[in-house]
């Protein structure tokens, strides 16, 4: 016959055994991000997100494409192209969450046909932006996310790295009656440059720019505007900036004082061109606009 002291103690451990059995159960049955596919928002704060480069960059557009690489540091991952098609978006490959556990990276590219590592992007000055299309494929932007899976929703931030150059433009008419620039370039001290992870930082880090300086075919629009994409760099006081024609003569225009170009800024000239002066006047510089709070575009 058990005692009441024997009774006591099984009863004890009766119930000890459903409790470690009920934490069994829960943790087979907590949930696990792995495999789950992931929500993103591409938000650029203060910054251009793109698309539609020479606007507020408030909305992508049609067709557009973000190449995006997911990955830890041991497991190589994958990499997917993810395209807008004006009301959603649509992959190509795996957006998914590698395991729940480890720290992910994700990288995300536009334009979508740039190639880059997991340490390593090199961009290369495209020279020819003589066409709207040809504009928007030179517009570097780059996002970063590095953390351990909390959720199937998240925010990517984005970063413009080129500078945008526009130019309002007036022929005298006295001058130059019924007659219109063409071929406007504008001069870019160099056509390549590097960026590395940074890690610490969460961001891709830029390098000093290198390469040889590059005259880039800007995109006439707006009736009286062109616009390129110029790696940021210094120029210096009556360094020639701009080239154009009227007619079959040829004309330069200058910078009337020293200038650095940085990172996801616009610089807005006015351009007053005469028989007898080409005068080149810094209207503004601007921080790109970019998407808000309200008005992110998710992945769905």
């Amino acid at each position: 016959m058990k005692t009441i002291k024997q009774r006591i103690s099984y009863a004890v451990m009766a119930l000890m055994a459903m409790g470690f059995t009920a934490c069994t159960q829960n943790e087979d049955m907590a949930p696990t991000l792995k495999g789950q596919e992931i929500n993103a928002t591409f938000s650029v704060g203060g910054m251009q997100t793109r698309v539609n480069t020479l606007g507020n960059g408030k909305n992508w557009e049609d067709k557009d494409k973000l190449k995006v690489s997911i990955f830890t540091d041991y497991d190589p991952g994958s990499t997917t192209v993810l395209s807008f098609n004006g009301e959603t978006w649509s992959r190509s490959g795996s957006f998914r969450w590698l395991n729940g556990y480890e720290q992910h990276t994700i990288l995300a590219v536009y334009p979508s046909d740039m190639d880059f590592g997991k340490n390593n992007l090199q961009y290369d000055l495209q020279t020819d932006q003589s066409s709207e299309d040809k504009l928007k494929n030179a517009d570097l932007i780059t996002g970063y996310w590095y953390d351990v899976p909390w959720s199937d929703l998240i925010t990517i931030p984005m970063k413009h790295r080129m500078s945008l150059v526009t130019i309002v433009y007036h022929v005298g008419t006295a001058d130059y009656p019924n007659m219109d620039i063409s071929e406007p370039q504008v001069y870019s001290k160099h056509n390549s440059v590097d960026f590395s992870r940074d890690q610490a930082r969460g961001q891709f880090v830029m390098s000093t720019p290198k390469g040889n300086p590059a005259w880039v075919k800007a995109y006439k629009h707006d009736d009286g505007m062109f616009s390129a994409i110029v790696i940021p760099g210094s120029y210096i006081k009556d360094e020639v900036f701009l080239r154009f024609m009227i007619g079959d003569n040829i004309f330069n225009a200058k910078m009337k004082m020293p200038t650095d170009f940085e990172e996801g800024k616009r610089y807005t000239y006015k351009l007053d061109i005469g028989k007898d002066k080409v005068e080149l006047t810094r209207i503004s510089v601007d921080d790109l606009k970019g998407w808000d709070s309200n008005n992110e575009e998710e992945l769905k």
